[in-house]
């Protein structure tokens, strides 16, 4: 007899109707509890669907012949897969760090001298890191392949030369070109230069990593190298910067020293590599060639960009900050002068997502850390302050965003290898450079109407009133500052002698460079006036009012203007043409070099209108015979500040160009002829026919590239080489 399985219905003869009695392996809680049929359906049976009960399936502990479905099984099937796969890439990594460990202790042992660590490279940034701008020292834009446009605000040296081109061809060129671009009423005051291509090869870079030989990140000198290197920033740099709290980073360095780098964090390796680039950067000439200094400096700094490349866009700590303001301030001194503006751009915005411009944000923190923010905060202004007035672009912090304390000193922090009277002056350094950099941003924005390019013209009665008033507030600045940091003076300098080693050594270092910010600051106020005596050369149809004022009340603040511009060349080349104590005494050499080189420009401008018969109301208090002194002495200076160094080397050849024109009368005014010859002369030094290739390079922050002023000689311009336009 068959099982009860498989028993057919014999209640019909109709073989078609047979049907075998199918076997449920589980019925529904709601069949079970009714003891009803269940045909097992999911994900309801049919008699809960036809009376409307919940249907669940709930299996026995105890069943061993339970079906599951097929989709559930092929859940788990993916599920162990992914979990496979996992396991297998970090297996994978695991043995590739077991190489990697193992491959280190062979290499490099623990009682090794040289920190040459690990094959990572900086390969994910090779542009940033390699790629040279056309333009150098406080810096402008990069022209890459495609044309790429900088513009340069009224306070720039390109707004400036500018004019001074414009007095130098107005007699030759006014019949040819009567019509220049940008010589509307009220003179060029800002423009866009704008090139194709470098017209001459770009040279090398220096210190670039070849691309078969990528740098090693977490590469670092000698032990005892590097601590003197550290030591040295601290005793200079960051004297003159103190945003960086000495007694932590010093703790951590000794640290990372003794042990594996590979164990600090990258963000901490990255600000000591780019403070490395800097201690090289700023040594003295003596001690290196110009050349191998910047290529030394160069690799620290590829590799702090390396190291911090992800981190910097990210900004998320104090760290950062500091990585991005330090790497701000070394960029002016390099041919990556755009990427200085960009860097200081990140370091801002990375400032305010911390909230370090906020007293209340301050309030969670430690006393040390709030100075330590403070600091870092009033260090992003600074650097903003000098960007906006060199490039000649708005200042990317208002002066309402700085609302917080200055600064102030701590009489537990100690500096191993600095006097704690340095380190207490220092502070008092860092905030009168804030002070008198809150007037520089009132001049900008005053007298050089924000760097916008707005046309926003003022009358002569207008700027010298507001010259009044920030002469008066600089002048309340100047009698303020406190014992041991007032002004040097040139017969002070002379006199001057290395301190004893008992007293304090940075007193007068700080008291130099504060005067060459000061004069320079008094030369930016007043040169609004100059400008508006050049414009009245070059407008043969002026307003005669404003001529007969500016003949009136102007010619005081363009005598002070040129007093000051000669006091910076003469306090530069005291301190370079003396010992090298007094050498010392300088600051970074690109500051010392945009001091000088301006200042020269200023005086060969003011020449210009001290031999204008119609203009010159009275001779200047020093002569002119002096004046046309200062340009080469200008030039004699920075043969003095350093050599090799392709920078300041272009700077000095553009100078020695200029002073080598029209300084055949020494009378108040020329005649026409001796005019139009100097003309002539200033036209032709700049003729495209001069070979610039030796040098390098294509400079455009502190003058003008060569096929920018050919372009301006011919009869158009020409789109695809330099051009000054007005937006307008």
């Amino acid at each position: 007899m068959p099982p009860a399985a498989e028993r057919i219905d014999m209640a019909t003869d109709d073989p078609s109707q047979r049907v075998k009695r199918r076997r449920v392996a589980l019925a529904c809680d709601a069949c079970r509890m009714r003891k009803s049929k269940c045909d097992g359906a999911r994900p309801q049976c049919t008699i809960c669907i036809s009376m409307g009960f919940e249907c669940n399936y709930t299996p026995p502990s105890s069943c061993t012949n339970l079906l599951v479905g097929k989709d559930y099984l092929q859940s788990l099937e993916s599920r162990i897969a992914l979990l496979e796969n996992h396991m297998g890439s970090v297996k994978s990594h695991l043995v590739d760090l077991s190489e990697y460990v193992q491959e280190d202790r062979n290499t490099f042992p623990p009682a090794r001298e040289n920190c040459e660590l690990g094959p990572a490279t900086s390969e994910s940034l090779p542009d940033l890191a390699n790629i040279e701008d056309p333009i150098d020292g406080m810096g402008a834009v990069v022209f890459a392949d495609k044309e790429d446009y900088g513009f340069f605000g009224p306070s720039s040296n390109i707004a400036f030369l500018r004019h001074l081109y414009l007095t130098g061809t107005n007699d030759v060129r006014r019949q040819q070109r009567p019509n220049l671009p940008g010589t509307r009423s009220g003179g060029f005051e800002f423009g866009f230069v704008n090139v194709s291509r470098p017209p001459s090869p770009v040279a090398k870079v220096i210190g670039s990593s070849s691309q078969n030989q990528p740098l090693d990140l977490f590469a670092l000198p000698p032990r005892l190298e590097t601590w003197e290197l550290v030591q040295k920033y601290f005793s200079d740099t960051g004297l003159l910067f103190p945003y960086i709290y000495p007694p932590t980073f010093l703790e951590t360095c000794q640290h990372v020293l003794k042990r594996n780098p590979r164990r600090i964090r990258r963000t901490w390796l990255g600000l000591l590599n780019i403070m490395l680039a800097m201690v090289k950067i700023t040594a003295a000439p003596e001690t290196k060639p110009a050349e191998i200094r910047l290529a030394e400096a160069n690799m620290f700094y590829q590799r702090a960009l390396g190291l911090c490349g992800n981190e910097m866009l990210r900004g998320t700590t104090i760290e950062v900050v500091q990585f991005l303001l330090l790497m701000g301030q070394y960029l002016q001194g390099t041919q990556k002068s755009v990427q200085a503006w960009t860097i200081h751009g990140l370091a801002v915005k990375a400032a305010l997502q911390l909230g370090l411009h906020s007293k209340d944000a301050a309030g969670a923190f430690t006393p040390a850390d709030q100075e330590v923010r403070r600091r870092t905060w009033f260090a992003c202004v600074i650097l903003d302050r000098t960007l906006s007035m060199t490039l000649g672009r708005p200042a990317t912090i208002p002066d309402n965003y700085v609302r917080l304390e200055l600064p102030k000193h701590d009489d537990d922090l100690v500096v191993p290898m600095v006097d704690p009277r340095d380190v207490q002056m220092s502070t008092l350094f860092f905030n009168n450079t804030i002070l008198l950099y809150k007037q520089l941003f009132v001049t900008i924005d005053e007298l050089y109407d924000q760097n916008l390019g707005c046309e926003s013209q003022l009358s002569v009665s207008e700027k010298i009133s507001k010259i009044l008033s920030i002469s008066q507030t600089l002048e309340a600045w100047k009698t303020s500052l406190p014992e041991g940091l007032g002004l040097v003076t040139v017969q002070e300098l002379q006199n001057a002698t290395r301190p004893a080693p008992e007293e304090p050594q940075f007193s007068f270092k700080f008291r130099v460079i504060l005067t060459l910010r000061y004069l320079h600051l008094q030369v930016l106020l007043h040169r609004p006036i100059l400008v508006q005596y050049i414009d009245a050369c070059v407008e043969s149809s002026a307003n005669q009012h404003e001529q007969r004022v500016l003949q009136q009340i102007g010619w005081n603040s363009l005598q002070i203007c040129s007093e000051a511009a000669m006091n910076i060349i003469d306090l530069v080349y005291e301190v370079l043409d003396s010992t090298e104590w007094h050498k010392s005494l300088l600051g970074a050499w690109w500051f010392t070099l945009y001091y000088t080189f301006h200042s020269a420009l200023i005086l060969r401008g003011t020449l210009w209108v001290c031999r204008d018969g119609d203009l010159a109301a009275k001779p200047l208090s020093c002569g002119i015979e002096q004046l046309v002194l200062y340009p080469s002495r200008a030039v004699q200076a920075l043969y003095k500040l350093d050599s090799g160094n392709r920078i300041v080397d272009r700077c000095r050849y553009y100078l020695e160009r200029l002073t080598n024109i029209s300084n055949t009368s020494n009378g108040s005014a020329r005649s026409d002829k001796n005019q139009a010859e100097a003309s002539s002369s200033f036209v032709n030094a700049f003729d495209s026919n001069i070979n610039y290739s030796p040098l390098g390079l294509e400079f455009g922050e502190f003058m003008l590239d060569g096929d920018f002023w050919a372009a301006m000689i011919q009869e158009e311009p020409s789109a695809d080489q330099f051009a000054v336009n007005n937006p307008a």
